[in-house]
């Protein structure tokens, strides 16, 4: 699937994957063994720095899911934290294996494992997934202009494999790596009372599909943390490239560009600029073009050759550990940069709040309430950047 985030996975990741190369100011944790503080001893406030700094061994982890693409759910993980033997300089995540399971009330379910490793003092990061997902969702056509207004219901039953691996070049903020990313996918799509001719199109779209993708990319990484970064700059540029030779169906690319930019104002306000773009060359699946993602607007809602997004969000500390955020954007998925002014601009509007819970990592917590295209209303709960 192209890009389509589920909040289960994006904690898992999060919390498994640890803290960037970049933040070496974090030290290692005590040795001393002893029962894991929930509290802060600054400032006494609830805080899981300890927690996940100091853990080890076995680790469940609730998830909720408010994806409005797929409907409310929940599941959960069971994480494992290796012991690790090496001692380093600065701190050095654990590496992580768990396995994860969710479910939605459209029916969309998923289950799976993975396992996080990091080789040397931060120098190499790789994840490795296996999962099995059954997602339901619309589809709408990509601008089609029936389809647009009366989304069909589209099943895709699944395999993914999924193996990543990054690497720092030197001491410098840059990184190279790849990604490889099997995605073996069984449609079926729900038909329209009514409408017999439109279902006698849509029934030629069931099939089984196999995606078999590598991804190349460099990042320039400069934020000052990886959870809820207050300045640096996060810039990548990847090529996502599914070929017959791989074993896919299709032959073609994406072109990915990710830059976020991350400005502090004073000691209480922080701002993030966003841009994005995807480029497809080639003809791909139907459902594997790309398309929008903001808070707010249900996944592959507005699909086509060619998407860009801008965003920003304020965040304002109004209390101590307490934030409230307020966040904007627009977008664009387009056939062609000739009918770019054809296209209706798809926006969404916003605020939410925060909780630094993890202070020695810099991670805040909360929760978002979007609105996209004055007609669809989200709510997300928060784990580091919503970027």
């Amino acid at each position: 699937m192209n890009n389509i985030k589920t909040l289960s996975l994006l904690i898992i990741i999060l919390v498994t994957s640890g803290i960037q190369a970049q933040n070496d100011s974090i030290t290692s944790p005590s040795k001393k063994k002893g029962k894991i503080s929930m509290r802060d001893p600054v400032d006494n406030s609830f805080d899981l720095s300890s927690f996940l700094l100091e853990h080890r061994g076995l680790l469940p982890v609730p998830m909720i899911i408010t994806e409005p693409a797929v409907g409310y759910g929940g599941g959960g993980a069971l994480l494992y934290f290796h012991t690790r033997k090496k001692e380093y300089k600065t701190y050095v995540p654990p590496n992580v294996s768990g396995i994860a399971g969710f479910g939605t009330e459209n029916k969309t379910w998923g289950a799976g494992a993975f396992h996080s490793h990091i080789f040397g003092e931060n120098r190499v990061r790789t994840i490795t997934a296996v999962f099995k997902p059954d997602v339901w969702i619309n589809y709408y056509g990509n601008n089609n202009p029936i389809l647009s207004k009366n989304p069909i219901n589209l099943n895709m039953d699944a395999w993914l494999i999924y193996q990543s691996v990054q690497y720092r070049l030197s001491t410098s903020k840059f990184y190279i790596g790849a990604s490889y990313l099997y995605f073996n996918n069984q449609m079926r799509i729900d038909t329209i009372p009514g409408k017999p001719l439109v279902n006698e199109i849509i029934k030629r779209l069931e099939k089984k599909s196999v995606i078999s993708t590598l991804k190349p990319m460099i990042e320039y990484d400069s934020r000052d943390n990886v959870f809820t970064p207050t300045k640096g700059i996060d810039a990548i540029l990847a090529y996502n490239y599914s070929a017959k030779w791989l074993g896919a169906d299709e032959d073609y690319g994406v072109i990915d560009t990710d830059i976020k930019g991350f400005v502090p104002f004073g000691d209480k306000t922080y701002s993030t600029w966003k841009f994005t773009g995807s480029y497809l060359v080639g003809d791909a699946p139907f459902y594997a073009y790309p398309f929008i993602q903001m808070r707010g607007i249900p996944a592959m809602r507005y699909q086509s050759d060619n998407v860009m997004v801008a965003e920003t969000e304020w965040r304002y500390n109004v209390y101590k550990r307490w934030s409230l955020v307020g966040f904007t954007g627009a977008g664009k998925a387009f056939q062609s940069f000739d009918a770019f002014e054809e296209i209706d601009w798809a926006y969404t509007i916003g605020t939410g709040f925060r909780y630094e819970i993890a202070r020695m990592l810099g991670v805040h917590m909360g929760t978002d309430f979007a609105w996209g295209n004055g007609e669809d209303f989200a709510f997300y709960i928060v784990f580091g950047s919503s970027f």
